[in-house]
């Protein structure tokens, strides 16, 4: 096993986000399947909703719905197309599993609880789920999903983790996060979290 992902005796919980550490994630597909609809500098708005602000952040935080969400792109970029071409074009960024990785969960989850604590949204969501069907699904892998447009709440929100901590029943010092954001993990860190910053996909 990956020695970033080898974990002591005295661990209770293990958390691991999506993208990034699961799936890899190219936003420049997006920003590229946007561009040939149309959208003004689609670049800017994709790198927002990773810098926590904008239309792209509004939806993963679940404060819009999925058609408003389709709408809200239109009125700020000027895209072309019709909902399922947008949804496409959002979806593009995202890439199937990586089996290595899943290995990797899979002999963690026999050991201790693992949940997934993923930044996303509705359609990145529904997407992901359908391409993990072929391997035994995220139930297979995960005692419990927290998705931020679920619990309205996103990395690196303290609240986020406290919140999975409470659920499980789990004090930070006996959980172990690996993500792919500086930012997240010295959220994580900041509450006695032994958090792992991992190579990105």
């Amino acid at each position: 096993m990956n020695s970033i992902f080898e974990i002591g005796p005295n661990v209770k919980l293990a958390i691991f986000d999506l993208g990034g550490i699961i799936m890899p994630i190219r936003m420049d597909k997006t920003a590229a399947a946007f561009a040939k609809l149309g959208a003004h500098e689609i670049k800017a708005h994709v790198s927002a909703s990773h810098a926590h602000d904008g239309v792209f952040n509004v939806y993963q935080n679940g404060k819009i719905s999925t058609p408003d969400f389709l709408r809200a792109v239109r009125e700020e970029t000027g895209v072309r197309g019709s909902d399922d071409e947008i949804r496409d074009a959002w979806n593009a960024m995202l890439h199937d599993p990586d089996e290595e990785r899943l290995k990797f969960i899979d002999e963690i989850r026999k050991r201790v609880p693992t949940v997934l604590l993923s930044n996303t949204n509705e359609m990145h969501i529904v997407w992901a789920r359908e391409h993990m069907k072929p391997y035994g699904g995220f139930e297979h892998y995960f005692q419990k999903t927290y998705l931020s447009h679920e619990v309205f709440l996103s990395k690196p929100d303290p609240q986020i983790y406290l919140l999975v901590l409470k659920e499980m029943g789990v004090e930070a010092k006996d959980a172990v996060f690996f993500d792919d954001s500086p930012l997240n993990i010295d959220a994580a860190k900041a509450l006695g979290i032994d958090a792992r910053l991992v190579e990105p996909l």
